[in-house]
């Protein structure tokens, strides 16, 4: 059979003939380009850019914990939690400083990976002579949970002082001496609702 493109025509309309069966036409009697594939008129996608994995927290003007990227060397998930602690107790950076970042970690601090197994991180905790409290000391601790937390394969945190473990405080203060996770000081990474002064009565 001859090579051709068969163009079934579905016809209607006012003084448009609807009869006779389909016709075929060559090929070399197809307008050029007419028979040529439709380009398709959408945009390849843009490929997403991941954002960096590794993160250490630090407090900004508001007291709101923020993540700021570091690049780590290690090759072990271990070396790139022992990596990102150190970052973590060198922050903030001269660059972070200017647009106000501060941390509640005091100078000093000594943070050291202990054991890193079964999605736990023991860390070991080399505290100077005054060392954070009150609202200073969970946003320290804050900073520490949630930072280790973005190793691939941390899922929780264990704190230790001279190899044994601590009660760490929660956002409210409570202490606990159970595993400490990103869940549990969610809290900081968002600004406090206002507070409310009563209507003074006229």
């Amino acid at each position: 059979m001859a090579t051709g493109v068969a163009l079934v025509l579905v016809l209607g309309g006012c003084g448009v003939p609807t009869g006779g069966p389909p016709a075929v036409v060559e090929q070399s009697d197809v307008p050029y380009g007419l028979a040529a594939p439709t380009p398709s008129s959408s945009a390849p996608p843009t490929p997403e850019v991941a954002p960096a994995p590794y993160r250490i927290f630090l407090v900004d003007g508001a007291d709101v914990l923020v993540a700021r990227p570091r690049e780590l060397d290690g090759a072990t998930p271990r070396e790139h939690l022992a990596e990102l602690l150190a970052a973590l107790a060198d922050a903030p950076t001269a660059g972070e400083r200017t647009e106000e970042m501060s941390t509640s970690l005091p100078p000093g601090v000594r943070l050291s990976v202990t054991d890193l197994s079964g999605g736990m991180a023991t860390i070991e905790l080399g505290l100077p002579a005054e060392a954070p409290t009150g609202g200073a000391g969970r946003r320290a601790v804050a900073q520490i949970v949630l930072s280790a937390s973005t190793v691939p394969g941390v899922d929780a945190v264990r704190l230790t002082v001279d190899g044994e473990p601590v009660e760490a405080p929660l956002p409210s203060g409570e202490l606990i001496s159970a595993p400490l996770t990103a869940e549990d000081y969610a809290t900081f990474l968002t600004p406090p609702p206002p507070s409310t002064v009563p209507a003074t009565p006229s």
